[in-house]
Order: C-alpha cells, then structure tokens, then sequence
C-alpha cells in the first residue's frame, strides 16, 4: 500500500519539474528589445549582393552571419538576421 502514494508523489515532482524548467526555457529566449524584426520589409534583398547593406541603417542588435560567422543559437524575436553565402550573395532574411 505505500507504493501508491510513493508512486504519486513522484509524478507529482515530476510535472512539476517540467514546468519550471519550460518557464525558465521560455524566458531565456524572451526578446530584450523593445521593437519588432523588421524582415518582412526587406526581403528584396535575397538575391543581392551583401554590398547593399552598405547603404541599409540596420536595426541595432541586427546580424550579418556569412558562412563562418560564430553566432548564438538564442532566438530572440526582435532581431534582424541576413545570412550570407560563400559568394557574398544574401541567401536569407528573417527574424530570430
């Protein structure tokens, strides 16, 4: 008879291990800026060569990430990234 209350007070611990670790998860990936990516507005430039963000005014905490660039797998949805290939060519725009 002692298992069941044994057995049930694990699961209980355990669901509510799970819950705090999904609110901590949640809020490591919370955005620190006040404003919104704006990706939606620039995805003219897929296509083009990187030299036209030469002329852009990015959004502060924005990322150029060129194939060997070292960056953060964090997502924060205020943030601005374009991804570059080999040949200088943006490939991707997107938030994140």
């Amino acid at each position: 008879m002692t298992r069941t209350p044994m057995l049930g007070l694990g699961l209980v611990l355990a669901v509510a291990a799970c819950a705090e670790m999904k609110q901590a998860a949640e809020s490591v990936g919370a955005p620190t800026g006040s404003g919104t990516c704006p990706a939606a507005e620039h995805q003219d430039w897929v296509g083009k060569r990187v030299d036209v963000l030469n002329d852009a005014a990015l959004p502060e905490g924005s990322r150029v990430l060129f194939p060997t660039t070292p960056a953060t797998m964090d997502y924060r949805e205020d943030r601005l990234n374009v991804s570059v290939d080999k040949k200088d060519i943006i490939t991707r725009v997107y938030c994140g």
